[in-house]
């Protein structure tokens, strides 16, 4: 049996290096201890043991800059930036094991505080997982704003207009809106303004948090939908304008995204991701259109349509996504079809309902 030196690449990125070590000591362990005659061939099968154990896996962590992580007891002491709340809440069971990867998942449509967890929860992978916890205030605001609209009698009858079948080309071609639909969302705008600037004040402190280290030195993925994808794009902007650019994010999923195509500068995000970065938008998201409108227009938007960026994946979500607040409960089937744990993933530019 051989461990190359790309198998342990593999397993360290991946969570599964204790394993890993565990085999490849067991193996050679007569001939290390041929070698090394004061451990001898019995001391490297009993390391080989205790490497393949929890406690094992934990040590050889700690060895990689896994111990002493504390994303969860971060949280702010004080009001910063305007943020309010930023607090990471551990998820999954791969907690306190030694996992050589950690996961960031960031809600940004909530209607309870439970919604910044639920969506991520039942995932089965191979990384320590936190879901970040962020302005529950203004999103649960803002989230309602929009659901109640949506369920308003002006809503419904543009609806019955098919007033909505317009509004995504509308954007994308800087029409004229339909009077009614602009005067019915109005009040939408005050809210949602809060809530993007609230974003993006929250991504440069998650991207403080990297660079801190207090993930410990280990590499992240970071998964969010709708303001929660802004929150990891701005993240992203701010370590490209940092010496820490290029060794913290691993890959990144974003689903849904507020985000500009034009005026942002999705190159330099590019840059700071190791691995694979995902865009995964829904044509029929006419809310997200919508409530971006301001700022939108001829600027195209990520969460409704591709990104000519390379590098940048785009993955069309529309059949899985009936309207902006599917993410909440579409997500996991999204990010099972994205195959993100996958040595070599199959690539596909549309994701279906199996």
């Amino acid at each position: 049996m051989r461990v190359l030196w790309y198998d342990c690449i593999f397993c360290f990125a991946t969570g599964l290096a204790a394993p890993a070590i565990a085999a490849g000591l067991g193996a050679l362990a007569p001939t290390l201890g041929t070698l090394i005659p004061v451990i001898g061939a019995s001391g490297f099968a009993a390391a080989a043991s205790v490497a393949g154990s929890v406690a094992g896996s934990v040590a050889v962590a700690a060895s990689f800059g896994a111990a002493g992580a504390g994303l969860t007891g971060t949280k702010m002491a004080r009001r910063t930036g305007s943020v309010d709340e930023f607090e990471f809440k551990a998820t999954g069971e791969n907690h306190n094991q030694g996992r050589l990867a950690v996961e960031i998942l960031v809600s940004g449509f909530v209607f309870e505080e439970e919604d910044f967890v639920k969506p991520w929860e039942g995932q089965h992978d191979n990384l320590e997982r936190y879901a970040l916890q962020w302005e529950s205030k203004n999103l649960i605001a803002v989230s309602t704003a929009i659901q109640d609209w949506l369920t308003s009698r002006v809503a419904m009858e543009l609806m019955k207009q098919g007033a909505m079948l317009t509004v995504l080309s509308t954007l994308l071609t800087a029409l004229a809106w339909p009077a009614a639909l602009f005067a019915a969302t109005d009040f939408i705008d005050s809210k949602w303004t809060i809530a993007v600037d609230r974003s993006d004040k929250a991504g440069k402190l998650l991207a403080e948090v990297l660079i801190k280290g207090l993930q410990g030195q280990r590499p992240v993925t970071l998964v969010g939908f709708s303001l929660g994808a802004r929150v990891i794009f701005k993240c992203l902007q701010f370590l490209a304008e940092t010496e820490h650019n290029a060794e913290l994010v691993e890959r990144v999923v974003l689903l849904g995204a507020p985000i500009a195509i034009k005026d942002e500068n999705w190159e330099a995000a590019r840059k700071v991701v190791a691995g694979r970065f995902v865009n995964a938008y829904s044509t029929n998201d006419w809310m997200l259109g919508v409530a971006f409108r301001a700022s939108l227009l001829t600027k195209g938007l990520s969460g409704i349509q591709p990104i000519d960026v390379p590098g940048i994946e785009n993955v069309d979500v529309t059949q899985l996504i009936e309207g902006h607040s599917s993410y909440l409960w579409a997500t996991q089937q999204i990010l099972e079809q994205l195959e993100l744990d996958s040595y070599y993933p199959v690539f596909s530019s549309t994701l279906i309902k199996p």
